[in-house]
């Protein structure tokens, strides 16, 4: 009876995800304001089941990512993310061309996150700028090992998290998000 509560909550996260993307699915007739019916029963069998298979998402005591202005700044997010983003396609179209400053290695990033939730979404930020990818994950510490185009002089070295992007301290915002 424990885990109702976190998959109700998984539950309502996954739907209302799926309610804005699928939206604007209605045709004229056939639906609810701008989803259509069947969009609709679908969406919410598969948020029952998606909120079963990650109720463990909110374990605990702690159901910090239940509230909404934490979803509202993981929305916000996305901004300074698009900024590094365009910024490392620009870095490694130039680093391609020129072939200069190219000295791939794995580098261990000590990004001193709390939670779970918090490497994850650093974990992803980083895999999804070009160039660079996680490998692997110290589940006690934390710790992210990250291939880089470009690990500088000692590829064996440690990172902190923020010196891992270009202009945006990345590791700040999800601490903001997921702490």
């Amino acid at each position: 009876m424990s885990n109702v509560f976190p998959a109700i909550l998984a539950g309502v996260a996954v739907f209302i995800i799926y309610l804005v993307l699928s939206a604007g699915s209605a045709t004229p007739g056939d639906g609810i304001l701008i989803w259509s019916s069947a969009e609709l029963v679908i969406g919410l069998i598969l948020s029952i089941i998606t909120g079963l298979i990650c109720r463990k998402l909110w374990n605990g005591k702690s159901y910090r990512m239940a509230n909404p202005l934490r979803w509202l700044l993981l929305i916000v997010y996305i901004i300074p993310f698009l900024i590094e983003l365009i910024i490392a396609n620009l870095t490694v179209a130039s680093k391609i061309i020129t072939g200069r400053n190219i000295r791939p290695g794995i580098v261990k990033l000590t990004p001193s996150m709390k939670t779970d939730g918090g490497a994850l979404l650093l974990s992803a930020s980083i895999t999804y700028q070009p160039g660079t990818a996680t490998v692997d994950v110290n589940d006690e510490t934390r710790e992210l090992y990250v291939h880089c185009l470009d690990a500088g002089e000692d590829a064996k070295g440690v990172m902190p998290a923020d010196k891992i992007f270009a202009k945006i301290n990345l590791a700040k915002w999800i601490r903001r998000i997921t702490e």
